[in-house]
């Protein structure tokens, strides 16, 4: 009969044997934890989002969305890429040659009146951010004083489009105002040699810009403070993308609420981020008040989810374009906006109909 082994030799026996098998259950978890973490990087869907011009600081939520993992997290591999104008994207959407297109609503408008079956999905913006701007010396505090400017006019210039509307609107006498035809291109070097007196912006872009190369802070007038409350930026898709797309859609929607509310939460940590992503370098300050303005004027009808889109927005714009010849015919709001998706907040508590979305992370 075997001697019994002392007391201390069996407790040590025990705690080799139990390490042996938390070594090994612990090596199962993080094969198990690989497997689950490759399976998922290998059923990430590839979705590219393109923007109807070259990156911006406008641009941040969507990049804050990217680089804090929130696309990764709903299973999507999103590609972030810079466009060519907002009719070339369209274009693509309605020949499904592009999934997602983010840009001005008010483009997407006139491209359902040109026969695009696109639709918007989300309104980040109920009035887009633009302005007119003067320097100090040149007095420009209503609408009123415009009378005797000389006011740059280009092709495509949304203000220029919209100065019919936007002097009735305020009793301005339009005869009064020196409009100037230039190449788009020109108008920045036109203002700055002041060859014009005043000229429309978008305060997220090209504001922060001007002032930083002529070294001054211009006389700002904030159309929608008049009147001007044209549609901002929203995203876009096809028409038949949408409706056979849906869980892919909500899914980005909502990683994409999500690059929103951090950047409204900390405009300069995302301005930080999107100089990361920036191809072409930008002044740090400037992209910091691109930011601060993005999201000062990110806004979502009161009681409303953040991109939510009221019929009586669009009807008002429809208006307004039928005015300028913007449109041909004010077809029903329904026919541009998908609201069943638009709604990123219902969106974020909807379930997912594909039980397939196993990598997909719980909606906060």
């Amino acid at each position: 009969m075997p001697a019994a082994q002392p007391n201390g030799d069996r407790m040590r026996a025990r705690t080799q044997s139990l390490c042996r098998i938390a070594a090994s259950a612990a090596l199962a978890i993080a094969f198990a934890a690989a497997a689950w973490q490759q399976a998922c990087a290998q059923a990430a869907q590839k979705v590219t989002v393109r923007f109807t011009w070259k990156l911006k600081g406008e641009y941040a939520p969507l990049f804050v969305a990217l680089d804090k993992g929130y696309y990764t997290s709903e299973g999507l591999d999103v590609d972030l890429a810079e466009g060519s104008g907002a009719q070339t994207v369209l274009k693509l959407l309605a020949g499904g040659n592009e999934k997602f297109g983010y840009g001005p609503a008010v483009s997407a408008a006139q491209a359902v009146s040109q026969g695009f079956p696109v639709k918007v999905i989300a309104l980040y913006q109920t009035r887009a951010p633009m302005g007119v701007i003067s320097f100090p010396e040149v007095p420009l505090k209503t609408p009123k004083d415009l009378e005797g400017k000389r006011l740059a006019i280009s092709v495509g210039e949304t203000f220029g489009d919209m100065l019919g509307p936007f002097t009735r609107i305020n009793h301005v006498d339009m005869s009064k105002i020196q409009r100037i035809q230039m190449d788009a291109s020109a108008r920045s070097a036109q203002f700055l040699t002041r060859k014009i007196d005043v000229m429309s912006v978008y305060l997220s872009n090209e504001l922060p810009q001007l002032e930083k190369r002529a070294g001054v802070n211009f006389n700002v007038l904030r159309v929608t403070e008049y009147g001007l409350n044209l549609l901002g930026a929203s995203m876009i898709v096809g028409e038949a993308f949408a409706d056979n797309n849906a869980t892919t859609v909500r899914k980005l929607l909502r990683a994409t609420a999500k690059g929103y509310r951090d950047a409204m939460a900390d405009p300069k940590h995302a301005a930080g981020i999107m100089a990361k992503y920036m191809k072409v370098p930008e002044d740090p300050d400037v992209l910091d008040k691109q930011v601060e303005a993005t999201v000062i004027s990110t806004n979502a009808p009161a009681g409303k989810p953040l991109g939510w889109q009221e019929s009586a927005d669009w009807e008002a714009n429809l208006s307004m374009l039928m005015e300028t010849g913007g449109i041909s015919e004010v077809r029903p709001a329904r026919r541009l906006l998908h609201q069943r998706l638009s709604a990123v907040g219902r969106v974020s508590r909807l379930k997912i109909a594909d039980r397939g979305d196993a990598c997909v992370a719980p909606v906060n």
